[in-house]
């Protein structure tokens, strides 16, 4: 039997594996800096109250704190790792937590850099993306082991280098969630009622409205965290002054400089036509789920 140690397996992701190791009938412990004991109970794994030892006899350990907090954590445990085990971290973020685990985790010690493209809320891994990053001279067994367990349960597995995928992660994470998160305030902002605008509503602003509300439902601890991306500025960056820039064609009357951006935005992003479909499908199901409602 596998016996696996998730770091902060008391917070939402990391309970969120806890569960889902233990139905592989591996033996799972958690451990976290606030003592949740529990938490543990609640999930029905042992709590690690003495994490060093922990450490040094488990198989896998799982590092699932705080982005901030990741380096520090893996340069503490990963000295204290036996031979043969692996060490993993779920962070939204990739190139810190792979150059810790490289640099501390001793000869011997696999490392496997991972990211979920899901949150906690999600009732398994199927149809889910998961996101490798191996690390330079510490993959071995485990790599196949984690990717064949995963996909055993529907998951899509892709592989990237640490930086690209903080490139990617800048725009497809902390830009998105920066962008309905803005919205949020601006809803904020203008003091608009958004209950009383359901009336209202037409399904594509229902849908873009039920984005934002789902981001601003989540922990603003996490989102804010993913923000520490060290390629999301320049994303914010680019979002903010493209968004000066359309701002002030629609002010100066300027028309055709608006079109001209959308044109250009159009160009860029290609494939818009199948964008559209694929929305018209989206839209379409939310109309019927409407009709439904509407026959009861």
């Amino acid at each position: 039997m596998v016996r696996i140690l998730i770091l902060g397996g008391t917070g939402e992701t990391g309970s969120w594996f806890a569960r889902y190791f233990k139905s592989k009938g591996w033996e799972v412990a958690i451990w976290g800096p606030s003592g949740k004991v529990e938490v543990a109970e609640r999930l029905g794994v042992r709590y690690a109250h003495d994490m060093m030892a922990e450490v040094e006899e488990s198989d896998v350990v799982l590092v699932s704190v705080l982005i901030e907090k990741t380096v520090e954590v893996i340069r503490q445990v990963a000295p204290r790792m036996h031979s043969g085990s692996l060490i993993m971290d779920v962070t939204s973020v990739k190139s810190g937590p792979v150059r810790a685990m490289k640099t501390y985790a001793p000869k011997g010690v696999e490392a496997l850099g991972t990211h979920p493209m899901f949150g906690p809320t999600m009732p398994s891994l199927f149809g889910q993306t998961i996101i490798f990053t191996p690390v330079e001279g510490k993959t071995g067994k485990w790599l196949g082991v984690i990717r064949s367990l995963f996909e055993s349960d529907g998951a899509k597995i892709e592989i990237l280098e640490a930086e690209e995928h903080d490139e990617t992660m800048a725009v497809v994470q902390a830009l998105t969630h920066f962008a309905y998160i803005s919205i949020g305030a601006a809803l904020k902002a203008l003091d608009f009622d958004v209950q009383r605008s359901h009336r209202f509503m037409s399904p594509v602003y229902e849908i873009m409205i039920d984005f934002v509300g789902r981001i601003l439902d989540q922990n603003p601890e996490l989102y804010a965290s993913i923000q520490m991306n060290p390629k999301a500025a320049a994303a914010r960056q680019a979002f903010v002054s493209e968004c000066m820039r359309l701002c002030e064609k629609t002010d100066d009357g300027d028309m055709e400089g608006f079109k001209q951006m959308m044109r250009e935005a159009a160009l860029h992003y290609g494939g818009t036509h199948e964008a559209l479909q694929r929305s018209d499908r989206v839209i379409n199901s939310r109309i019927r789920e409407k009709e439904e409602e509407g026959k009861r």
